[in-house]
């Protein structure tokens, strides 16, 4: 049994009592109150120079910091070590982060705990578009909990939750593109929207981080994955065709809480939701990446049969490399321009047995420069539906018994002029898009939509064939798909 001790500097009384408490009943740890008597000493947001001062100050220690220093007996460590063991239910070992550092670093003259503020700070861009963001990241636990806010607030509808909102993908999306895992809160300094002061929400981020690295988990988190609303409104917005606002109205007016309510309930449902709530577990079941080829080639085939050279491109989260989502996006296009005009509606008739449900949006007005509006989404003639996937098709049985299974499905049909801008919108994600078309607006004064790229002064457009030729003319590095999953 290791017995330990609890520095008071920057760790309230309150957390110090509770730590106390589960050391104690941890079994391997025994606190004491006499910084002598303990093997380890345990401090927070501290170096061992510090600790020593602060010990020596309050007369907890000598005042001959070697003794201390040099003490092979005790170990000074953070925090964020106690919590690992906690996690763990058992002693684990101590890296080097977990270790306090009393002597600076030979190579630069500052201590090594010092050293991520730097060097983050130093390759950390400001915009998400700037830097490569991998599907596979390092702090997923942190980068969940803040999504779990951002949703929260997004389903909230306050005044204030678009900023809100935001400000928690915003961080989540600067820790995404970390090249190493955060366990201690000093390598938070300096990443936008986490530490910096560019954050609407300053250290909200921060705090959530600091909480999990300390706790294993965040109070305010998990409040709201256990709370009702948050329960029924992930329940009510996996409908199709359900957004928050129906979901609270449903929640607050109608005082519903689940979907046995809503099936209850004589509610009104347009079409869209009716089909939705009608297929809710098919749809609420991943599209794997063997189903969504599947689709796509059938797609595709189809679009050849019909007018030879139609391309077919497969888009959203599969294209970013996604093993499995939620629907499947196709840009279909013809490299003669005008050629894809009127091929939607030959598709939907030739496939029309493979479709449970299709809502055609014509194209609203032909787009030829920026628009005034600040709505995002684009102009193109689209297919909504819901298809009937046959499992057996990949070689597996319906787990429902059925002979088919209901997935969603979008067709987006798009000129050639506007194809490299199309894919780019469509690819994702939704934050990366704001992200590039912000950067475009704030540092080169030009509107870039998924129609194309226009100076914001001028409305001279700037025509581009491919992602990459769109990249070089906002003076970016290019980003495959793959590194835009922020």
């Amino acid at each position: 049994m290791k017995t330990i001790y609890f520095v008071s500097r920057r760790m309230n009384k309150a957390r110090r009592e509770h730590l106390t408490k589960i050391a104690n009943k941890s079994g391997f740890f025994k606190v004491t109150t006499d910084v002598r008597e303990a093997s380890i000493v345990i401090s927070q947001e501290s170096n061992g120079k510090e600790i020593v001062e602060y010990l020596t100050k309050n007369k907890l220690i000598t005042d001959d910091v070697t003794m201390v220093t040099d003490d092979v007996t005790k170990q000074f460590v953070d925090v964020s070590w106690f919590i690992a063991c906690m996690k763990e239910k058992s002693l684990v070992p101590m890296e080097k982060h977990h270790k306090l550092q009393f002597k600076q670093s030979i190579e630069d003259g500052v201590s090594p705990s010092k050293k991520p503020r730097r060097d983050e700070k130093a390759r950390m861009a400001m915009y998400a578009c700037q830097r490569t963001t991998p599907l596979d990241h390092y702090n997923q636990q942190f980068t969940d909990a803040l999504e779990i806010l951002e949703e929260h607030a997004f389903y909230r509808g306050d005044s204030n939750a678009e900023a809100r909102a935001l400000s928690f993908r915003r961080g989540s999306a600067s820790l995404k593109a970390l090249h190493h895992k955060v366990t201690h809160v000093e390598q938070l300094a300096n990443i936008p929207y986490v530490d910096s002061t560019n954050s609407s929400k300053i250290g909200h981020c921060k705090k959530v981080i600091k909480e999990i690295l300390e706790e294993g988990f965040c109070d305010e988190v998990e409040g709201v994955r256990n709370s009702e609303f948050y329960k029924s409104m992930k329940i009510f917005c996996g409908i199709f065709g359900v957004g928050p606002s129906t979901g609270r109205k449903w929640f607050h007016d109608l005082k519903m809480r689940t979907l046995e309510d809503v099936r209850k309930e004589d509610v009104h449902l347009n079409k869209d939701q009716a089909v939705g709530l009608k297929y809710y577990e098919d749809l609420n079941e991943p599209l794997l990446l063997e189903e969504a080829n599947h689709i796509a080639k059938l797609v595709r085939d189809t679009c050849v049969a019909l007018r030879k050279d139609t391309t077919v491109t497969v888009v959203g989260g599969f294209r970013r490399g996604k093993a499995k989502g939620h629907d499947l996006d196709l840009i279909i296009s013809h490299p003669i321009e005008g050629r894809e005009e009127g091929l939607l509606g030959l598709i939907l008739d030739q496939l029309k047995e493979h479709f449970v449900y299709t809502e055609k949006k014509a194209s609203i007005k032909k787009v030829t420069g920026p628009s005034d509006s600040k709505n995002t989404m684009d102009h193109f003639e689209k297919c909504f539906s819901i298809f009937r996937f046959q499992p057996q098709w990949v070689g597996r049985l319906c787990p429902s018994g059925k002979s088919w299974t209901a997935k969603r499905v979008d067709l987006i049909v798009v000129p050639k002029s506007q194809f490299a801008f199309a894919v780019l919108g469509w690819t994702g994600t939704k934050h990366f898009n704001r992200e590039i078309r912000r950067y475009a607006r704030s540092e080169k004064k030009i509107v870039l939509t998924s129609h194309g790229m226009y100076d914001l002064d001028t409305k001279e457009s700037y025509p581009a064939e491919t992602e990459e030729e769109i990249f070089n003319k906002l003076g970016l590095k290019y980003l495959p798909p793959n590194k835009r999953c922020c």
